[in-house]
Formats: structure tokens, sequence, C-alpha cells
């Protein structure tokens, strides 16, 4: 009888967490499962020795005659995948054991959501506790509304989902190497999948210096910002796109628009626009749209939510009672005043001001 799972492993080297990984899925409390293991071409030879190591006759080990990349890798898998569900699991992570079980049981009980992801612990290369990431979701409007302030919602080292909708949402685009996982996930908000989070540690995932996204962190974060501005550009005109983009980004540090007046009641006008056309396209119910808008405004602050009234104040009080309403705001705040500062004393310096 054909197992309704299947867990993916895309390998590329992998030692030496490989086997770490490969043990975690083997001994599962859920054990009914196809384990595809795909190599991608690896040049470290002891990569396949290892896997070839194994004789659980539910491994099921193919190796690419070339590089294909994360993206053809993870296609090809999904054209040979033939079960209900796919659970992924990269080279360097560990699953917790009861992983498959849970998850597997959650999208059973839960007809309407198609992937999810759990609750995970970071561990280091020696396999220690550093951190702990936890999120929950309360419908639809939260797993759009993460990608509208530039964060992937789900996690993807813990991700489960039904392996058709991956396949209908058409994979994973290689035009946006480096941030694949972002991409797909919101292609699959803007589809209207529907996507959860179990509340549950399902996950051990590794951080160490080789790791992919510790090596290409600028190439990926470039990345993530492109994908952040084309989901916007899905619910609004070309005009407010960039304005709304810069505005939304969740690393604020970055955001690069200085307050005014003016430019408040234009972001205003752009983020109603927004909100009305993403409510009308995406056919939201209320519950929906309101989560939206919270999550959105809690990340940005409620400066812009009153900018019709703060507006008209006088400038210092109008000033100060936007970065009362967007407390997170402040950071740019401090920013530049840090950088006035500093070139107060080189200007003091350079002329020995006393």
């Amino acid at each position: 009888m054909t197992p309704k799972v299947t867990v993916l492993t895309c390998v590329y080297n992998g030692l030496p967490y490989l086997k770490d990984a490969i043990d975690s899925t083997l001994n599962q409390t859920y054990s009914d499962f196809e384990y595809l293991i795909i190599d991608d071409a690896s040049p470290d030879p002891n990569v396949c020795k290892l896997i070839e190591s194994y004789s659980d006759s539910r491994i099921k080990f193919i190796k690419n005659e070339k590089n294909l990349g994360v993206s053809d890798t993870f296609n090809k898998a999904l054209s040979l995948i033939k079960t209900k569900y796919t659970v992924r699991l990269d080279q360097d992570d560990v699953n917790l054991p009861n992983r498959i079980e849970e998850q597997i049981s959650y999208l059973e009980n839960n007809p309407s959501i198609d992937i999810v992801c759990s609750w995970e612990h970071t561990i280091d290369s020696n396999g220690k506790k550093i951190k702990s990431w936890k999120r929950v979701f309360d419908n639809y409007g939260d797993f759009l509304g993460y990608v509208l302030i530039g964060i992937c919602p789900i996690w993807h080292p813990s991700i489960a989902f039904k392996s058709n909708i991956m396949v209908e949402a058409g994979g994973f685009n290689k035009n946006y190497t480096r941030a694949e996982d972002f991409e797909v996930t919101a292609r699959l908000a803007i589809l209207r999948y529907g996507a959860a989070i179990v509340p549950k540690f399902h996950l051990l995932q590794r951080e160490h210096n080789s790791s992919q996204s510790s090596e290409f962190a600028v190439a990926q974060a470039e990345v993530c910002r492109r994908i952040h501005a084309e989901t916007i550009t899905n619910f609004i005109k070309y005009s407010n796109q960039e304005l709304l983009a810069n505005f939304l980004t969740f690393k604020l540090k970055e955001n690069k628009i200085k307050i005014s007046k003016d430019n408040l009641i234009e972001i205003h006008a752009a983020m109603n626009e927004l909100f009305t056309n993403i409510n009308t396209k995406q056919n939201l119910t209320n519950s929906e749209l309101q989560s939206i808008k919270r999550l959105v405004y809690r990340r940005v602050g409620y400066g812009v939510f009153a900018a019709p009234i703060i507006t008209k104040l006088p400038s210092i009080l109008f000033y100060l009672a936007y970065y009362i309403l967007s407390p997170f705001q402040l950071n740019n705040l401090r920013i530049l005043a840090s950088k006035a500062y500093h070139s107060l004393l080189k200007i003091r310096h350079l002329f020995k001001i006393n």
C-alpha cells in the first residue's frame, strides 16, 4: 500500500550534519512514509557513501548527474512525489520525534489548510539550543499580512504541505535564487491557499557558518526585497508601489523614507488603497481584513492611521504624536540622531572647536 507521506531532503554536500537529519527522520513516531533523498551532484563522495550505508527500505535515493541547484532539484522531487503530503527536511536540521505524526494529523484534521510549519529551536554547530521561534496565525489575513511587511510567514525548514498544491503553484522559481522559499510562499498567499503554524516544537534548525542562509545573506536579502515589492504590486498602482514597499519593509532600519506631513498623507492614501484592493481581490472576510491591518499597523505604527488628524498639528506636535503612535519607527529617528551627532563631532574635531 502506498504511504500518504513523503519526507524530502535535498542534499548538496551536507556533512557532517546529514547523518543527524537522516536518523531523526527514520526514528519518527510516524513510520509509514517514503523518504526521498536527492543528492545534487555533491563533489564530496562521502555524502553518497553515507546515504547508501542505510538499508532502510523507506529510503529512495536519487543522484543528479549534474548539479541542478536548489530550485530545479526541488521541482524534480515534486515530479517524483506521488503521496498526498510532503514533509521537507533540510540536510543540516533535526526532526523532533513527533514531527511527522503531529503535522500530518494537523493537516488531516484541518482540510482548509494546505501548508504548515511548526515552532522551531535554533541550534548551533554543536547542537546547543541558542534561540526559539514561535508564531501564531489567526487566519488567512495573517498569512498574507506577513508577506506585505516583507517577512516569510512560515518557516520552511519545518514545512509540510499537500503535494498537489505545491505542484499547482508551480514549485520553486529559480529566478529568485537564495529566496525561493519566500517567493513560493508569497505566491501561495496571493493564490489564497491556507496556511497555519502548528503550535508545537517539531524541529531543531541548525545555524552554522557554512549554511546557505549565512553564506549568501546579502544576496538573499536583496531577492527578498524584490519579492516584497512585487507582492505589493499585485494590489496597488505602480506609482505607490515603491513608496509602500520601502515603508512596509520589515527591517525598519532600512526604511529610508523621511517622514513629513505631506508624505505621511501620501502613505496614508496608499495604505488605504492597498487594504481596499486586497479586500476586493482576495475576497476577505472582515476578520481576515482586520488581521492584515492589525499586523501591518503593529509593525509600522499607528501614526499612518492617524495621519488625517496629526498632520493638522504644529510640526513639533506632529512629530511627537507620530513617534508616540509609531514606537518601532523611533529606531529610524535614533539612527538619524546618531548620524547627526557623529557628524557634529567630526565638524568639531575638524575646526578644533572646544
